[in-house]
């Protein structure tokens, strides 16, 4: 039989993020909890708790839903108030581990409706916890940002210290995603403090994961590989975190990718620079072949922390996490010219995120699909295939993609669906700038302070495409109309110096000093204008 002073004890250890110590207790009493009678007088408030401990890392091997099971109509309706609150926690935690928000929301609503008949507060701020993480999982973020910054007020009420700064790592990954760096970092540094000496590896590891999410988003992708490797060393600490740990393999291979992206695009700006600049050809790099060998190792190293991470997932039937996998496995197959690994694991990434409707997952999928069409047209595989039909599958996948981001409230899943429209619609076959031109303009405002990571480099591609194929401009429409908005002459005269410049410049050779006399302005500004629209490497001069 599991005493109340049995439960009391765990919870002060949940309470006080003393998670070791709560699990050898737990493991202690396992043999009691399976043992457990639906008719016993706190067999909701045990089941409860139990559920609560699977949600920090405690692996039941499954007990937690045998447990639930037992509970029929019957013993329902015997329940108190409190105990048939908790077994709706426990059902509601077993329905998160299943994928099925919508049935998590379900049960989690009703505890929330019972907050005034209740006397254990704590529970409320968990629920709200949950939900929120429920919203956030949804691509809800607005939702989810209100919920758990309740969540943090109560626990904040009832000075729950070490809930609240759990509560924080979430609330601060937040408000990251709304655009607010500062915010982010102030609520996580806090929510560090508070925990870095407990043993909650599921929350330290998660706030490492959280610096190295905002690290790469910024494109310091060494720093990102810093504190991924700092989350996976939390994630190995205990057994039972294992879909943490696959997560941040996930994350880290993502990182290692785009690293491998950037020195490679370095090498071409440099053997850009080579081509039409003598002072280019003087110029000694890294050698060339230590850098290929270095971008090679990380694709390697990337696609062994995915095949790490899948293994886990899979074994888990954890739909999201193997449809992440997949993807980020298809844009290395992608980036190497394997068109039809990439569309492959594009597909499953799709059926994945399908089966739970997964709108992020399903958005991520169709991206990826169209960018496999685009590069299928684009260097015209297969003799005697029609290549329009790569455009078209690239154009219905883009069109798709967005209408299925419009089911999150995320703004860059939003801007890169734009983007890849936007890339489609300026490609061989459609070549319709104008349309491409709008997609730009909706990215852009969605992207706000993204503007260092690889979202950004895509979205510099896009405007070069448009820039060069030639449409005009719709600012200079209606600045010819005297139409300006509520801007100022100064405002107007950047963004003209954007649209001119660059037209100049390949007008002459992609000459700098060219353009420097041609219009009498400094070197200096011709550099930093092309640089801002991702036209120049830093590192070249002509």
């Amino acid at each position: 039989m599991i005493s109340l002073a049995l439960l009391d004890r765990l919870r002060c250890c949940l309470l006080n993020r003393e998670i070791g110590t709560g699990m050898n207790i737990l493991s202690g009493c396992r043999e009691g909890f399976a043992a457990l009678d639906p008719s016993e007088s706190e067999a909701g408030l045990a089941v409860g708790t139990l559920a609560q401990w699977v949600d920090v890392g405690f692996d039941d091997g499954g007990l937690l839903a045998y447990l639930i099971g037992r509970f029929d109509k019957g013993h329902r309706n015997r329940l108190s108030l409190a105990n048939y609150v908790h077994l709706r926690m426990a059902e509601a935690r077993t329905a998160m581990a299943g994928e099925d928000t919508a049935e998590a929301l379900r049960h989690l609503d009703f505890v929330l409706a019972m907050q005034a008949e209740l006397e254990d507060q704590v529970l409320i701020a968990i629920a709200d916890f949950w939900k929120a993480r429920c919203f956030r999982r949804n691509g809800e973020y607005d939702r989810a940002l209100e919920v758990i910054q309740r969540a943090n007020d109560l626990a904040v009420r009832l000075g729950t210290t070490h809930l609240g700064a759990v509560i924080r790592t979430v609330e601060g990954w937040l408000m990251f995603q709304k655009g607010k760096p500062k915010e982010a970092s102030r609520l996580l540094q806090e929510a560090n403090a508070t925990l870095r000496d407990c043993d909650d590896y599921i929350a330290l590891g998660n706030i490492q994961s959280a610096y190295g999410r905002m690290a790469r988003r910024e494109g310091r992708y060494d720093h990102a590989l810093q504190h991924f490797e700092a989350s996976i060393e939390f994630f190995q600490k205990r057994t039972g975190l294992e879909g943490y740990l696959a997560r941040s393999l996930t994350n880290i291979a993502q990182a290692k990718r785009l690293l491998a992206l950037q020195i490679r695009r370095n090498m071409d700006a440099e053997w850009e620079l080579r081509q039409h600049s003598e002072a280019g050809r003087r110029v000694d790099g890294q050698p060339k072949a230590a850098r290929l060998e270095r971008m090679h190792q990380l694709l390697r190293q990337a696609q062994a922390d995915l095949a790490r991470a899948v293994e886990i997932y899979d074994r888990g039937h954890t739909h999201h996490g193997s449809g992440n996998v997949r993807v980020n496995a298809a844009y290395i197959q992608l980036d190497r010219g394997n068109f039809e690994g990439a569309e492959e694991s594009a597909r499953e990434a799709f059926e994945l995120g399908a089966t739970k409707a997964d709108y992020i997952l399903m958005c991520r999928a169709r991206i990826l699909q169209a960018l496999v069409g685009n590069a299928r047209f684009e260097e015209q595989i297969g003799e005697g295939e029609d290549s329009t039909r790569y455009a078209q599958v690239a154009h219905d996948c883009a069109t798709e993609a967005v209408e299925l981001a419009k089911h999150t409230q995320s703004r860059r899943l939003l801007a890169r669906a734009h983007i890849c429209q936007g890339l489609t619609l300026v490609n061989g076959f459609f070549n319709n700038p104008e349309l491409a031109r709008v997609c730009l303009d909706r990215a852009e405002a969605y992207l706000e302070q993204d503007r260092h990571d690889a979202l950004w480099e895509e979205f510099l591609m896009l405007k070069t495409k448009i820039l060069r194929a030639g449409t005009p401009d719709p600012n200079l429409r209606a600045w010819s109309e005297g139409a300006v908005g509520d801007k100022t002459l100064q405002e107007v005269l950047i963004e003209f110096e954007e649209l001119l410049i660059p037209k100049v410049w390949e007008r002459e050779d992609r000459k700098v000093s060219r353009v420097a006399r041609r219009l009498s302005v400094s070197p200096k500004k011709v550099r930093r204008i092309l640089r801002r629209l991702g036209l120049l490497a830093e590192s070249e001069t002509s």
